[in-house]
């Protein structure tokens, strides 16, 4: 790992997620949270007053976020595990912010259906007014655009709200990505 991967690990994730519009008293929803590089921070940001759900399809990982969250004494993150593609168990219109970094892919959701689904179940999960804060990843390997991606986003009933460029740590090299910041009108 270089020394400007190390420094951005240490510091970065907090960094783009305070940019992104988190703040204390937040309940944030990192859905596909892997080991925790975004909910760990996020939790510290959100602060006691807040809540942080760490949703992922693999225990391994959310075992990771868990003792991670242990470590740091970050009392206001909790687990979810979910199958995949399965409905998140979290009560509809709770949520002020859900982060969806390198998810919305082939990889994961290749058929249109399959995002039009997720992109419905985030916008119930999330209260009136509140965000969703997105890093796509991995588009050209199916030969989508941002575009075609933005625009099914927006079907799904999202408003885009400003977009800003990054630098943060992916598939072990840190790039210069899109975050794309989406409001559900109120």
């Amino acid at each position: 790992m270089t020394d400007k991967m190390d420094k951005w690990l240490r510091s970065g994730p907090e960094a783009l997620l305070r940019k992104a519009g988190l703040r204390e008293g937040n309940c944030v929803l990192d859905l596909g949270c892997n080991q925790g590089r975004y909910a760990i921070p996020a939790a510290r940001i959100v602060g006691n007053s807040g809540r942080v759900y760490a949703v992922d399809m693999d225990k391994k990982v959310l075992r990771k976020v868990k003792r991670q969250a242990a470590k740091d004494r970050l009392g206001n993150i909790e687990t979810v595990h979910v199958a995949q593609h399965g409905a998140v168990p979290i009560q509809a219109g709770t949520i002020d912010v859900i982060l969806l970094y390198d998810v919305l892919h082939g990889g994961y959701f290749p058929e249109k259906a399959q995002r039009d689904n997720l992109l419905r179940e985030v916008h119930t999960l999330l209260r009136p007014g509140g965000f969703l804060s997105c890093c796509l990843t991995h588009l050209r390997p199916f030969g989508w655009t941002y575009e075609e991606i933005l625009a099914e986003i927006k079907d799904a009933g999202f408003r885009l709200r400003r977009q800003f460029r990054p630098a943060l740590v992916h598939d072990d090299k840190l790039v210069r990505v899109r975050i794309f910041q989406f409001a559900k009108p109120g």
